[in-house]
């Protein structure tokens, strides 16, 4: 075992099941290792230490790699697979992982608020101008292209 590898070991608590990282972490949660003068993903240096190099990919953002136990700081190379950008957002809606709705921090609106903006007849632009947001994102809510997971039973 090589110093890269031993010194990435020693930060990560193996157990039968996730194996944790136990250092520095980035803002989402992610372990983060340096390699070479770069920061690099505790989760994709553990996958490249036990398979080799992570291929190049398409898209914007490459080849991913993905958690099948969901946890973060996993380090566990039985529970990490590849996959595209496109597999990883469909990976995290189908198990429901995403920051949507009101507990992205970043909302302006609440579920309460959509749904009157779904149920209204104004304009795009007086609707925008009252809910401080603009035209485009009124357009979007009510198309259900933001706010998709909200359902039209949930009453304000």
């Amino acid at each position: 075992m090589g110093t890269l590898e031993k010194r990435f070991w020693a930060k990560v608590a193996k157990s039968d099941s996730c194996w944790l990282w136990t250092a520095a972490r980035a803002r989402g949660g992610y372990g983060t290792f340096d390699v070479d003068g770069k920061t690099r993903y505790a989760h994709r240096v553990s996958w490249e230490l036990a398979n080799g190099p992570i291929p190049e990919g398409d898209g914007h953002n490459g080849t991913c790699v993905l958690h099948r136990c969901d946890v973060p700081l996993c380090c566990n190379p039985a529970h990490l697979f590849l996959g595209s950008h496109s597999e990883n957002m469909a990976d995290m809606k189908a198990k429901d992982r995403g920051n949507h709705g009101e507990s992205n921090g970043r909302s302006k609106l609440t579920e309460a608020q959509v749904v009157e903006i779904r149920a209204s007849t104004g304009s795009q632009r007086a609707i925008a101008a009252r809910f401080g947001i603009s035209q485009m994102q009124v357009s979007n809510i009510r198309s259900g292209q933001s706010w998709a997971h909200l359902t039209a039973e949930v009453s304000p």
